[in-house]
């Protein structure tokens, strides 16, 4: 993504929703000055904006290339679980890889590494938002400690 466009990133996260299958979505500052002049965003709201996921032009970005494969995968291993199976134990399981799968991709300098990488925030997202802190949890789990990084888990309160 950010070699093709060019642009520059602050923020990555895979997200998992409801259908149990997880996506990314991830904001340049230069997709972010875009979108609040193309959506009209007030300057009372950028604060949510900049972090709103859904809303960003690269939510969902590369699915089918990125993600087909393990959607079908993700698919036949919940066959057969029951709902309470499936919305419990293997909604936590497929958080948990999601995380370790960002770790990985850490570890690999992906975001960057050093200073590089305090400009950057990556996490794991629900859709719709969890309300046990969670998100919060797995972002200081994920990240260094910077200002960007403050910034970001104030709108995850």
């Amino acid at each position: 993504m950010k070699e093709t466009t060019k642009e520059h990133f602050y923020f990555y996260a895979l997200i998992f929703d409801e259908g149990l299958h997880p996506y990314i979505s991830a904001w340049s500052y230069e997709a972010f000055e875009k979108s609040i002049i193309e959506q009209q965003i007030s300057d009372e709201d950028k604060w949510w904006w900049k972090w709103d996921s859904a809303d960003s032009p690269y939510a969902v970005y590369g699915y089918d290339e990125f993600f087909g494969e393990v959607s079908e995968l993700l698919d036949k291993r919940a066959d057969g679980l029951s709902v309470d199976e499936l919305y419990d134990i293997e909604w936590g399981v497929r958080i948990d890889s999601l995380e370790e799968a960002m770790k990985r991709l850490d570890r690999s300098g992906l975001f960057g590494t050093g200073k590089e990488r305090e400009r950057v925030v990556i996490n794991v997202e629900q859709a719709p938002p969890d309300e046990d802190g969670s998100e919060y949890s797995r972002a200081l789990r994920l990240n260094p400690s910077s200002v960007l990084l403050s910034e970001y888990l104030e709108t995850c309160e």
